[in-house]
C-alpha cells in the first residue's frame, strides 16, 4: 500500500469515528430530552406537593392560601396569605454554602407579623453535619415569637454561611410581611 493510500485509509477512518460518535451524541441528547419531557410534570408535581405541605407546616391554622404578588425581595420566592385572615406564609431560597442550591424555607407569620414556624425543605446544598444544622429543630425554634428584630437569633457557629444566608432570607420575608400588611401587595 502506498503512502497515499494509507493517509486515505486514516482519513476515512478517522471520519468513520467522528460520524460514530456524532450519532451517539445525538441519540443520547434525543434520549434526555425524551426522559426530561416524561419527568418534568412529575418532578413540578412533586415540588409543589411539598411546597404546600411545607406552608401548611408553618401555618397550620390557615384555611387556604391565596398568593399575592408584588415587590418582594430576590429570596423571596412566593407569599401566600391565608384567606381566613390568620397570617401569611412564605417560601424563600437562600443561597448558602452550594450557591447553584439554594435552601428551601418556609416561614408562617401571624396576622401581627410574628414568627409562628420555619421549616427548611431543602437544604441539598448545605454540607452535611455542618451547614445541615440549619434543620436542626431547635435552630428553628429560635425564629418561633420573633419580630422582624430577630432579637436572640445567632447564625450557628461552624455554619456560619448556611445559617447567616438563612437568616437574611428570613429577614427579607419580614420586608414582605411589611409589604403585604401596608397594602402594596
Amino acid at each position: 500500500m502506498s503512502g497515499t493510500q494509507q493517509v486515505k485509509r486514516k482519513k476515512n477512518d478517522f471520519v468513520k469515528s467522528l460520524v460514530v460518535l456524532v450519532t451517539i451524541c445525538l441519540v443520547i441528547a434525543v434520549a434526555m430530552a425524551a426522559i426530561n419531557l416524561i419527568t418534568e410534570p412529575k418532578i413540578a408535581e412533586s415540588e409543589r406537593k411539598a411546597e404546600e405541605a411545607a406552608l401548611r407546616l408553618v401555618l397550620a391554622d390557615a384555611s387556604d392560601f391565596e398568593e399575592l404578588s408584588g415587590e418582594f425581595p430576590e429570596t423571596v420566592s412566593a407569599v401566600y396569605r391565608d384567606t381566613a385572615g390568620c397570617g401569611y406564609a412564605m417560601m424563600l431560597n437562600a443561597a448558602g454554602y452550594d450557591s447553584s442550591k439554594p435552601m428551601k424555607i418556609a416561614v408562617g407569620f401571624d396576622a401581627a407579623g410574628t414568627i409562628l414556624k420555619c421549616h427548611v425543605v431543602s437544604a441539598s446544598g448545605e454540607t452535611s453535619g455542618i451547614g445541615t444544622k440549619v434543620t436542626d429543630e431547635g435552630f428553628l425554634a429560635t425564629f418561633v415569637g420573633k419580630d422582624e428584630t430577630l432579637a436572640g437569633v445567632d447564625a450557628i457557629s461552624g455554619a456560619t454561611i448556611s445559617s447567616s444566608a438563612m437568616l437574611d432570607a428570613i429577614r427579607d420575608a419580614f420586608v414582605a410581611v411589611n409589604t403585604v400588611k401596608e397594602g402594596n401587595a
